[in-house]
């Protein structure tokens, strides 16, 4: 990563709740991280990141292949932010201790990449925040 300043102004994504549109969010995203400064290994994970987010929007916070998912990419201090708001409900999975799930890792595998994770569920949908930081 450089230690330069960014001048990223933001950018937003409408997409549709299909998974054949995965390699758009993750060409955008990474756009994005490019014009914020990120070198091409981080630029991966923040890609990675995206696409995980987008994946579980259209598999678990849609009803429909209509249904639209909203993505945007802000700056915040030295940090890109991506937000991922879907329609859906959010319904965290309890698994029973010593269990290793098959799914639902979705979480962990986004911790692990990034700095920040959090997720916002309300009554008219569940947004994904999550962000990395630029060092230097």
């Amino acid at each position: 990563m450089n230690g330069t300043k960014t001048s990223f102004a933001g950018a937003e994504l409408e997409l549709t709740a299909e998974l054949s549109r995965l390699p758009e969010a993750r060409n955008w995203a990474d756009a994005a991280a490019q014009a914020f400064g990120f070198d091409e290994m981080v630029r991966y994970q923040i890609k990675m990141a995206v696409s995980e987010g987008v994946a579980n929007a259209v598999e678990h916070g849609s009803s429909t292949s209509t249904d639209e998912i909203k993505l945007r990419a802000v700056c915040e201090g030295n940090s890109l932010a991506f937000y991922i708001r879907d329609t859906g409900k959010f319904i965290p999975r309890m698994e029973r201790r010593g269990d290793l799930p098959e799914r639902g890792r979705g979480l962990a595998f986004l911790g692990q990449l990034m700095d920040e994770v959090d997720i916002k569920p309300s009554e008219s949908g569940t947004e994904l925040r999550f962000c990395k930081r630029l060092d230097g």
